[in-house]
C-alpha cells in the first residue's frame, strides 16, 4: 500500500508507505539530471500519475502496477500536465497548451508567455500565471480567459509593482477563491466574483513563495528558505508556521480525507505534518532532491473503535460545551 509518491531531480519516483516506512523506487530511464521530473499530478480517477520530464516527455505511470504505461513526446520546455475528463492537457513554459484525446492532439492554444505555474481548478478550468503574466482563468472549450487579474496599485514611490507569479492554489469548494504566491514573497488572494485586483495582499517571509496547496479552510505555502505557512481563509490576519524544513520547499500536498500535509524540497526529506496539531507525524530521508509530492487515496490512519472526534478538536483549541439539565 502506497500513501504518497514523490519525484526527484534525477528522474526517479518513489512510492512511500507511511505505516511500514518502506519506499519503492521506479525509474523511467537512467538516473540523470536530463530526466528531471518537474511536475507530478494525479489523474482524476486516482489510478495514474502524469510525470512531466525536463526532457519534454510526459510519462503516464500506473500506480496499481508500478509501471509506466504510456508516453507523450512534444516540443518546448514543458511545465506540467493533467487530465480534465477524458482529455490530457500539456502546458509548456512558452504558454503553448496541447489538448490530447485518444493519444492525438485535438486542439492547441496559447496562454501567454513566460508561464511559471499552471494548475487545474476543481471546476475543470486551468489557472496560469508567470513573469509579467497576470493571473488568468481559462475555459478549455472556448480557449479564452474568463478572468484576468489586474496588477496591484503603484507603491508609495509611485513605481509600478512588477508581476511575477510563482505558485497558485484554488479552493476546492469554491473555485472563485484563488491564492497566489509571488517571487517577491507576497501572498495574494483573489475572489473572481468581486474584482480583478486581490482582496488580500500580504507579505510573508523574505524569499519567493514556490509552492502552494489549499483545502476549504486554509491555504498552505512554502518558500525558498524552508518556511511552511498556513493562512486561514476565515481569518487572514496571521500566518501559522509548520516547523521542520530547512531547504527550499518545492511541493506541498494535502490528503483528501485526513488531516495531513506532505512537503518535499532541496533538503532531501519528505515530511508529513498533522494539520490539527502542526506536529511532524512522519519524516523520511530519501537521498535525492525532490521537486514534487502527491498523495494517493489510501488512508494513513485507520479510525480506532470508540475514537472521539472531540479528542482531535480539543488539540486545536476547540472546547466542548456542557448543557446543564
Amino acid at each position: 500500500m502506497t500513501n504518497l509518491w514523490v519525484a526527484t531531480d534525477l528522474g526517479s519516483i518513489r512510492g512511500v508507505c507511511l505505516k511500514t516506512e518502506q519506499n519503492t523506487v521506479v525509474t523511467y530511464d537512467e538516473i540523470s539530471k536530463k530526466n528531471e521530473i518537474v511536475s507530478l499530478t494525479s489523474s482524476e480517477n486516482g489510478q495514474e500519475l502524469y510525470c512531466t520530464l525536463k526532457s519534454d516527455l510526459i510519462n503516464v505511470f500506473d500506480m496499481s502496477q508500478n509501471i509506466y504505461v504510456n508516453q507523450y513526446d512534444m516540443e518546448g520546455e514543458l511545465l506540467t500536465a493533467f487530465d480534465i475528463g477524458e482529455q490530457l492537457l500539456s502546458v509548456a513554459k512558452n504558454g503553448q497548451v496541447y489538448v490530447w484525446r485518444d493519444e492525438e492532439v485535438a486542439a492547441k492554444f496559447k496562454i501567454g508567455e513566460s508561464i511559471e505555474c499552471c494548475v487545474k481548478s476543481h471546476d475543470g478550468k486551468i489557472i496560469s500565471g508567470g513573469k509579467e503574466n497576470e493571473l488568468k482563468v481559462w475555459d478549455i472549450e472556448t480557449q479564452k480567459p474568463v478572468f484576468t487579474s489586474k496588477n496591484v496599485p503603484r507603491d508609495t514611490l509611485d513605481i509600478r509593482v512588477p508581476v511575477w507569479i510563482r505558485s497558485i492554489a484554488s479552493q476546492p469548494s469554491d473555485s472563485n477563491i484563488l491564492s497566489v504566491g509571488t517571487h517577491y514573497h507576497q501572498y495574494r488572494q483573489y475572489d473572481t466574483r468581486v474584482k480583478r485586483r486581490p482582496i488580500l495582499d500580504k507579505s510573508w517571509g523574505e524569499l519567493p513563495i514556490l509552492s502552494m496547496t489549499a483545502n476549504d479552510t486554509h491555504c498552505y505555502m512554502g518558500n525558498g528558505k524552508g518556511d511552511i505557512g498556513r493562512i486561514d481563509y476565515r481569518n487572514t490576519t496571521e500566518v501559522n508556521k509548520f516547523k521542520g524544513a530547512v531547504g527550499s520547499v518545492r511541493s506541498l500536498a494535502l490528503h483528501s480525507k485526513e488531516p495531513f500535509l506532505a512537503s518535499v524540497g532541496l533538503d532531501r526529506f519528505l515530511r508529513v505534518h498533522n494539520t490539527l496539531t502542526k506536529e511532524i507525524e512522519n519524516k523520511f530521508y530519501l537521498k535525492n532532491k525532490m521537486n514534487c509530492v502527491v498523495f494517493t487515496n489510501e488512508r494513513i490512519k485507520e479510525k480506532e473503535e470508540g475514537e472521539d472526534i472531540w479528542e482531535q478538536l480539543e488539540e486545536t483549541g476547540a472546547k466542548r460545551r456542557k448543557l446543564e439539565g
